[in-house]
């Protein structure tokens, strides 16, 4: 191995920890408003979730990249598609709590945004990951002022 080989090596590693760090921070915008109003899914769930989608995005990247020089075709979007399930039966959780009442709909919603970030941040698109993660946070605290509407029958206190 010459030393351009691993120098290649660490800033192909930079990149991926790059792209975690950024879906952990996108993740930790979305999860803040939650910590802040002291629900039970918080900042820690959404930097999960939002890490976890950005290291599946580039294993699948880096896999179909590895693949190719061996002269293997693969389809990264197909490990896109399992994330986008994994997140549907995330938010099913967190609307499915045993009772009568059909709740956490916002919690569900806002995990699935969480989850889109870290794709994005796992495939390089970075600078939007974080945008759209400040956009999201802005729609759930502007939500807040809206807090009292239907407080009757809102039970999405996940």
């Amino acid at each position: 191995m010459t030393l351009d080989m691993f120098h290649g090596f660490e800033i192909e590693q930079l990149d991926w920890l790059i792209r975690l760090l950024c879906a952990v921070i996108a993740g930790g915008i979305l999860g803040l408003d939650r910590e802040l109003r002291h629900r039970r899914v918080g900042v820690r769930t959404y930097m999960l979730v939002s890490l976890g989608s950005a290291m599946f995005a580039v294993i699948a990247m880096q896999m179909s990249q590895d693949l190719a020089i061996d002269g293997v075709s693969s389809d990264p979007t197909r490990v896109i598609q399992g994330i986008i399930g994994g997140l549907g039966f995330l938010g099913a959780g967190a609307i499915i709590q045993g009772d009568q009442k059909v709740g956490g709909m916002a919690t569900a919603a806002s995990l699935w945004m969480a989850g889109a970030v870290g794709l994005a941040a796992g495939l390089g698109y970075m600078v939007f990951a974080v945008t759209t993660a400040c956009i999201a946070a802005a729609v759930l605290w502007l939500s807040k002022l809206l807090s009292q509407r239907g407080s009757d029958d809102r039970p999405d206190e996940c």
